[in-house]
């Protein structure tokens, strides 16, 4: 009874971003940002340092909502060892707060190993992917981070690449959703 007859309301008169969390409900993806890194990157730091171009900034549009980030890295190795990874947030004016708990000895990493030795170890290549569902309470910009270190001085540890060789066998990626909490 009564109403638009059909075909009446297209895309084009729906205004851009009519559709608002509350519309969408619950556990809905409302913003996505995505950092693709594409060339390679090396440290042999045995403090944690940035992996330079693997981070993505978001802004929450209500502090009640949640960022869920994921994030695939590619590394390489020269050494049989254990190396960090370690995701971090940055909230705007604020300090860093490492994110994504382990079980190991150092509980606010991501641990891996390289347990290859002799001539296949520097064609090694560890896929680490990992994901995180955060409740950063603002609707301040937010950055995520990954950082890294290594425990040997002598080791070193790349992204996007083995140890043998310096053409490029991967990409990285970190991606920031809003969730509507």
């Amino acid at each position: 009874v009564g109403g638009l007859p059909d075909g009446i309301v297209d895309a084009d008169m729906i205004a851009a971003e009519a559709v608002t969390s509350p519309k969408i409900g619950n556990g809905g993806i409302i913003q996505v940002k995505q950092t693709i890194k594409t060339n390679a990157w090396s440290d042999n730091d045995t403090s944690y340092v940035d992996i330079t171009g693997l981070n993505v900034t978001i802004q929450p549009t209500t502090n009640s909502n949640k960022i869920l980030i994921r994030f695939c890295v590619h590394m390489g190795h020269n050494a049989a060892t254990q190396h960090v990874l370690q995701l971090v947030r940055l909230v705007s004016g604020g300090s860093d707060v490492p994110i994504n708990p382990a079980t190991y000895f150092d509980a606010t990493a991501m641990f891996y190993g390289s347990a290859a030795s002799g001539a296949e170890a520097g064609w090694e290549r560890n896929i680490l992917s990992y994901e995180w569902l955060d409740s950063p309470t603002t609707t301040d910009s937010i950055t995520y981070r990954l950082r890294t270190k290594v425990f040997d001085a002598s080791a070193t540890q790349y992204v996007n690449r083995p140890h043998s060789t310096s053409d490029l066998t991967g990409s990285s990626t970190i991606t920031a959703m809003e969730v509507v909490a």
